[in-house]
């Protein structure tokens, strides 16, 4: 599935239109750990910043699970 991370901040949203492909919800969630850890060794212009998670589904080919909302903090 692939798993798209937004970065907000004081600034607004920045979109990801790239996204990355992970096996299921945990491991975009960990990956969005590291990210956010990445974002807080910035310092503090991104020490208030939030990586939000959004999946985007096939509807043939992944069973309805409602909506993935992720986040990990900066």
């Amino acid at each position: 599935m692939r798993f798209y991370f937004h970065i907000v901040d004081k600034y607004g949203l920045s979109p990801d239109g790239t996204g990355c492909e992970h096996a299921d919800r945990d491991a975009a969630a960990l990956h969005a750990r590291r990210i956010a850890a990445e974002l807080a060794k910035a310092g503090e212009f991104f020490r208030s910043g939030v990586v939000l998670v959004a999946a985007s589904r096939e509807p043939s080919s992944i069973p309805d699970q409602g909506p993935t909302a992720l986040a990990a903090k900066a």
